[in-house]
């Protein structure tokens, strides 16, 4: 099987996804490139993550023709590639459905960095992209031109999607979308939340650059 290996770990952070809420049902999708082939992995379309495997995964080129796979794959392939081609400097995109990140998107609110360890792997306010129907190249150019060189954005009336370099990072980005999201929404309850000024958030990320991202792309990842 082609790139056996990437593609066990792409199903495994999707059920990943599940298991955490990132995703319900069939919601959200998940790929990775392969940085030697430049091939892509990609969840397949309206696909059970609870049972996903390697064998469920496909395999892409570039330009999002199947190389290798068993069913369709994600509606959001136009999105997927577009964004790994335009970031040279990620192999990983992820689409998500967490539900405090997609009341952001509801409402229309850039999201500030109120916590130290997000703010570290965010490196700043994450924007909203306006709505429009998703699965389409226009779509994914709006994405990109509003992702930028950042590693998140929300999407207006539907979720979040995050890119990182590795599966494992990616999933942690994600993670501290949807705790920022939750903690501020809490905040707003108690009183009136306080941003971290943003010489403090580029100091933080700067650090996160060189040494933590340094560190976690130097670990294998585990698959189990």
């Amino acid at each position: 099987m082609l790139l056996a290996d990437l593609r066990a770990e792409v199903a495994h952070y999707a059920r990943k996804m599940y298991e955490s809420q990132l995703v319900r049902a069939t919601q959200g999708n998940l790929s990775a490139r392969d940085p030697a082939s430049q091939l892509i992995c990609i969840t397949p379309s309206g696909a059970d993550y609870q049972l996903l495997t390697a064998e469920d995964i496909i395999v892409l080129d570039e330009q999002g023709t199947i190389i290798e796979g068993k069913w369709k794959p994600s509606v959001e392939t136009p999105l997927h590639t577009f964004i790994l081609s335009q970031r040279r400097d990620i192999n990983c995109v992820m689409h998500s459905h967490a539900l405090y990140t997609s009341a952001f998107g509801v409402a229309y609110q850039p999201l500030p960095m109120i916590l130290q360890e997000s703010a570290a792997c965010l490196g700043g306010d994450v924007p909203i992209v306006p709505y429009q129907e998703s699965g389409t190249q226009a779509f994914a150019e709006l994405v990109a031109q509003t992702l930028g060189d950042g590693p998140a954005v929300i999407w207006g009336n539907h979720g979040a999607m995050v890119v990182g370099a590795n599966l494992a990072l990616t999933f942690s980005i994600a993670h501290a979308l949807e705790d920022t999201a939750h903690i501020y929404t809490i905040a707003r309850q108690i009183g009136t939340p306080v941003p971290i000024p943003a010489d403090e958030v580029a100091k933080l990320h700067k650090h996160w650059l060189e040494s933590y991202r340094q560190v976690a792309l130097d670990k294998p990842v585990a698959t189990g």
